[in-house]
């Protein structure tokens, strides 16, 4: 079972050297296509999961910039780089923080 995301990946098999391998051995066919679909399955969760957070920061980054002018540097490579339960934390803070540095202060 651990060789076969190996093999799938570096065998480079063509389409009838697959055939042949799916006939010859059935259950490790099925086994590496459950890999694959596992493979698969997680990239599309952590694509989706990426997105989401993308687009909470592209949020907040807008209302930062709507309430407190153009952002230093340093505060869009926080927003760029911060996990999703940090930006709603953030976001919480938009419209009662008097400043910048009270909405991305990580003491409250």
């Amino acid at each position: 079972m651990k060789y076969l995301d190996f093999i799938d990946i570096y065998a480079d098999l063509d389409d009838h050297e697959r055939t042949l391998y799916t006939q010859r051995y059935p259950q490790e066919a099925a086994d590496m296509s459950g890999f694959a679909q596992r493979f698969i399955e997680q990239g599309i969760a952590q694509g989706v999961k990426l997105g989401v957070q993308h687009g909470e920061a592209r949020v907040l980054t807008s209302l930062l910039r709507l309430r407190f002018g153009e952002l230093p540097e340093a505060a869009r490579q926080r927003l760029d780089t911060a996990d999703a339960d940090t930006l709603l934390r953030w976001s919480t803070r938009v419209l009662t923080a008097q400043t910048l540095a009270e909405v991305l202060d990580d003491a409250s």
